[in-house]
């Protein structure tokens, strides 16, 4: 029996060593990823200039044809670079996915089909709702900033939303419109890292040229 004891106890010893150490190591690592996660979601410092630069950085591709032809005034789509009347009599109807036997899907599948003038296409392919229109043209580069932040008249969209928003495919498909289609102007990572710093740092508004030269002039 004493035999026994002296042999477990060196046994018991080293499994309290073990399981103190393991308990130590797992502290250690709760610590490390506690520290990492503190970091991940600090809040990145508000920067008014930065915020409204990345936002202007943006505005090429908010102003051309393969966002304002969705984002035009009017209750249809347009076309092409010219951004013409979409032909069909085509209108944005009540669910912004058109009307009748002119539905946005009876020619627009989820991809775009090959051939110079051939339908456009991306999953979900649809104007903005009819109670959420989301026109930009004719507004300065402050108010579409202004549009593009107000819940009331962007889906209920907070900034970070929006930069979402940016990723869905219906967006990206403006830098693959197809043959014959010019796509926006800015690479697509740089536009998608302007739009998640102009969030990330406050989501601030370029101001209008002709607020700023007043500011200067002292009016």
């Amino acid at each position: 029996m004493k035999n026994r004891k002296s042999i477990a106890s060196p046994f018991a010893v080293a499994a309290t060593y073990c399981f103190l150490f393991s308990l130590v190591l797992w502290v250690a690592v709760q610590g490390v990823e506690y520290a990492r996660a503190q970091l991940v979601h600090q809040p990145v410092p508000r920067d008014d200039a930065t915020a409204a630069a990345a936002f202007e950085a943006i505005v090429p591709v908010l102003r051309h044809p393969r966002c304002m032809n969705c984002h035009s005034s009017g209750d249809f789509p347009r076309q092409g670079d010219d951004s013409h009347r979409h032909t069909m009599q085509v209108r944005r109807g009540p669910d912004g996915e058109g009307v009748n036997g002119v539905r946005c899907s009876t020619c627009h599948q989820d991809h775009n089909l090959a051939g110079l003038h051939m339908p456009p296409g991306a999953p979900d392919w649809h104007l903005p709702f009819p109670a959420m229109p989301m026109i930009w043209e004719g507004l300065s580069d402050h108010q579409l900033c202004e549009l593009f932040k107000d819940a009331r008249r962007n889906g209920g969209r907070i900034p970070q939303q929006i930069v979402e928003h940016m990723n869905i495919p219906l967006v990206l498909w403006g830098w693959d419109p197809g043959d014959g289609r010019t796509p926006v102007p800015i690479p697509r990572r740089e536009f998608l890292a302007k739009i998640q710093e102009w969030a990330e740092k406050g989501a601030a508004c370029p101001v209008d040229a002709s607020a700023a030269t007043s500011q200067t002039l002292g009016f």
